[in-house]
């Protein structure tokens, strides 16, 4: 199974990769930059991961869960 996780800027790829290896997950970076697949199944962990990522960089995102698979690391609605 895989976790995508769409960004909303390219040039967070490299850094929220590794994050995400740092975090014991394993990934891969698309071409464009803006989404990394997660090798695994577990959301939970990618979501915690994301959250503390953004947080730790004083980014204004949040990780949204669209659905078991997939996550978009985005600005809060609001």
């Amino acid at each position: 199974m895989t976790i995508a996780v769409e960004l909303t800027r390219a040039s967070d790829g490299p850094e929220v990769l590794a994050a995400l290896v740092a975090g014991g997950l394993i990934g891969e970076l698309s071409r464009d930059g803006c989404e990394v697949i997660v090798r695994g199944d577990d959301a939970p962990a990618v979501g915690h991961v994301l959250d503390a990522w953004a947080s730790e960089h004083g980014l204004p995102f949040v990780p949204v869960q669209v659905d078991p698979s997939s996550y978009a690391l985005v600005p809060p609605a609001g």
